[in-house]
């Protein structure tokens, strides 16, 4: 009596730990949501890696998602069924390909479309599904089928054995014909299951059969193990285990759709591993079945190593009844245990994943990160600087922009020039911040417009705890349709209520991508470096220069530095350079230390001395064969702005002498900073246009009159 006690309390121990895990899968009682899908972005590599990025950080954690820049390789991913699907992202346009394999379960390609096409709404793109390799229908539901049965069939073998002849083989002969004949019961098993149409898989024949009969082997051989371990309790765990992991097969769904751990841990069980084994041979690639059949054979080796353990272990006359059922039950009452715990457990296991969701989980609501453009007033093409500085003036056209400083600029290959701006004031009627820490304008022939986020705040918005960005330089790489752009900012910490009290805490790029005629849509913004003020870290993207438009040309990173205890105001230069698609990778960035380009940046060399030095933002740029750096002389509070001449980007870069004074007013509280050079404005042979900021150190005077808060142009004469 004593041991159906305790018997009973195994079993019900058993049945509930399985039930309790079986309920996680219904947690919240929601729909079923996708978790951990591993997906593939195919883009230019800095593109590529921020949207794997923000696939990685999405709520409730859906994507796995890696990153090529081939297009070829994602294609090939999806085909082989290393990954569920692959965003082939189109610069060019704003319409993107989302791959997937036919043979793959309908719901989870659904639902990870569904949350892809939400991403891509949110930067105003749209996609198209094509689905890879057509195979007949319903390849994941046969699979699934076929998965079933084999497993159930090496279940149902095992308990008919005890059910006949008891839990433990009477000697060791008998236990290697039952080990025998579950193997033969499997192989044929298998193959009779493989000719029946509605079960059929495609591909390797002998390999579908063989990978079916390892299952069921080893479903059958693990509960024989059990039982010859634990008796009925072990008989009890096995169905229940059994039932609590073909929950994917017996709920019709994916592991991916189900909670964690679920996709983590099913690869790696008999059930799972059945399943990635049979779809690889069946319509993926066999070569990628190798770890899947191993972890099968292993199983099911294990389980025939516990069985010779049992026999070990129970090979005394006092722990074996005649029966052999190693619990002093006879074979008849042995029969109504197990029917009496099996066969409630199979209705209990029912009922439990009849409660699993069925119905998939909507997407959930992404805010938009799209930018927009609209004229804010017509523009005249400009011939000579005069007219620049009335357009910059005389711009009243949009609340969205009163007043900016900075003003750097590059020509996109549609031949309009983009702008990016510091702080800059909205108008009281804007719908939106009064302020933002940076905004950016195109200039058309016909056009002056202003880009906004969706936010209508910073372009480039701020970090959550309040650090802005000021744009400090900008760069251009045009690709095929499309034009890749770089600016580089210093992030700014606020310090106090004045127009000056702030702190630079270290530089950061941001990355924008243009399609030929489109809106400039923020991808990526990224800091360099850990917060910190100290002058004497080098500001990169101080300048920024670019050589080419071929993915071959470099990126030339410039920066300024100047020593806390420095007896001279002036900063001095130091240059790192990368390839325009990887300029977020900083592993990727190479330091000029003299003689030749290589990792550590500490030992960037100074191309640019302090003494007469620079200020801290400056222009760095290339006319013909000869290399140009346009700053203030001796730093920030000079009134000179000078330029440097070098015979290649790293130098050595030899003083010209001043080339125009800026113009300041103690009286009125107008101040002039930050000279840039407009190569491409207005080109003329032996000089170049370039600007200043203005400001006023009266916050209220610039409220009250815009325009003294705007770059204004002069045109300078370069050496020879």
């Amino acid at each position: 009596m004593r041991a159906r006690r305790l018997l009973l309390a195994g079993c019900l121990l058993v049945v509930l730990v399985q039930a309790v895990l079986l309920a996680t899968m219904a947690r919240g009682g929601g729909d079923r949501e996708p978790h951990d899908v591993p997906i593939l972005i195919a883009a230019p590599a800095v593109v590529a890696h921020q949207l794997a990025t923000e696939a990685n950080a999405m709520p409730a954690d859906p994507f796995d998602a890696t990153w090529t820049d081939d297009a070829a390789d994602a294609r090939g991913q999806v085909e082989d069924g290393e990954v569920v699907a692959a965003v082939l992202v189109d610069l060019r346009g704003t319409r993107d390909v989302v791959l997937v394999h036919a043979a793959l379960d309908d719901d989870l390609t659904d639902a990870v479309v569904d949350r892809v096409r939400a991403v891509e709404k949110s930067r105003d793109r749209t996609v198209e599904v094509q689905r890879l390799a057509p195979s007949d229908a319903g390849g994941a539901s046969r699979i699934r089928w076929y998965a079933l049965c084999c497993g159930l069939l090496g279940l149902a073998f095992a308990l008919a054995v005890s059910l006949t002849r008891g839990p433990v083989a009477a000697s060791a002969a008998r236990g290697v014909v039952r080990v025998v004949g579950l193997g033969a019961a499997s192989l044929g098993g298998a193959a009779l299951l493989q000719l029946v149409p509605a079960l059929r898989l495609p591909g390797h024949h002998l390999a579908v059969v063989a990978i079916g009969a390892a299952l069921s082997f080893a479903l059958g051989a693990i509960t024989f193990a059990l039982e010859a371990l634990l008796g009925l309790v072990g008989l009890v765990a096995m169905a229940a285990t059994t039932f609590l992991l073909s929950t994917p097969l017996l709920s019709g769904t994916s592991r991916y759709l189900l909670p964690t751990p679920w996709p983590t841990v099913t690869p790696w069980l008999p059930c799972g591993s059945a399943l990635d084994a049979l779809a690889d041979v069946a319509y993926l690639d066999p070569g990628r079945s190798t770890r899947s059949v191993l972890l099968l054979a292993g199983a099911g080796a294990l389980a025939v190593v516990a069985l010779l353990l049992a026999r070990w272990l129970r090979d005394t006359p006092d722990e074996t009844d005649a029966a052999g059922t190693g619990t002093h039950l006879s074979l008849r009452h042995w029969r109504a245990w197990v029917v009496g715990a099996v066969v409630p457990l199979g209705v209990l296991m029912g009922v439990a994943v009849s409660v699993v969701p069925t119905a998939l989980a909507g997407t959930p609501f992404l805010p938009s990160q799209a930018s927009e453009t609209s004229c804010v007033q017509d523009a005249s093409t400009a011939r000579s600087v005069p007219d620049l500085n009335h357009q910059i003036a005389s711009l009243q056209g949009t609340p969205a922009f009163k007043g900016a400083d900075v003003g750097a600029d590059v020509q996109l290959q549609d031949g309009r020039f983009l702008l990016v701006f510091g702080d800059t004031l909205r108008g009281p009627s804007f719908d939106g911040p009064t302020w933002a820490r940076n905004s950016m304008m195109l200039w058309d022939t016909d056009c002056v417009s202003v880009v906004l986020p969706h936010s209508k705040g910073a372009l480039i918005p701020d970090r959550a705890d309040g650090v802005g960005y000021w744009p400090m330089s900008v760069a251009v790489a045009h690709r095929p349709g499309y034009d890749l752009v770089v600016v580089s900012t210093q992030r700014v910490a606020t310090t106090g209520g004045g127009s000056f009290d702030f702190a630079n805490v270290g530089p950061a790029l941001a990355v924008f991508v243009v399609e030929a005629g489109g809106t400039p849509q923020l991808i990526a913004t990224e800091d360099v470096g850990a917060d910190d003020s100290d002058t004497g870290r080098p500001e990169w993207g101080a300048a920024l220069a670019g050589t080419g438009d071929t993915d071959d040309d470099w990126l030339y990173l410039y920066g300024t530095a100047r020593e806390e205890d420095a007896t001279t105001p002036g900063f001095t230069l130091q240059v790192a350079r990368v390839r325009p698609d990887d300029v977020l990778e900083t592993e990727d960035w190479r330091y000029w230390d003299g003689s030749r380009w290589q990792r550590d940046a500490g030992s960037a060399a100074v191309v640019l001395p302090a003494a007469d030095g620079v200020s801290q933002t400056l222009s760095v740029f290339r006319q013909g064969d000869r290399w140009y750096a346009l700053s203030k002389l001796g730093g920030d509070i000079g009134d000179q702005v000078a330029i440097w001449t070098a015979p290649g980007p790293t130098g050595p870069f030899t003083l010209s002498g001043p080339v125009a004074t800026l113009p300041t007013d103690p009286d009125s509280g107008e101040v002039t900073y930050m000279p840039l050079a407009h190569p491409q404005i207005l080109d003329r042979p032996g000089t170049m246009v370039a600007s200043y900021s203005r400001n006023n150190t009266d916050a209220k005077s610039v409220e009250a009159d815009p325009t003294l808060y705007r770059p204004r142009f002069l045109r300078i004469r370069l050496p020879h």
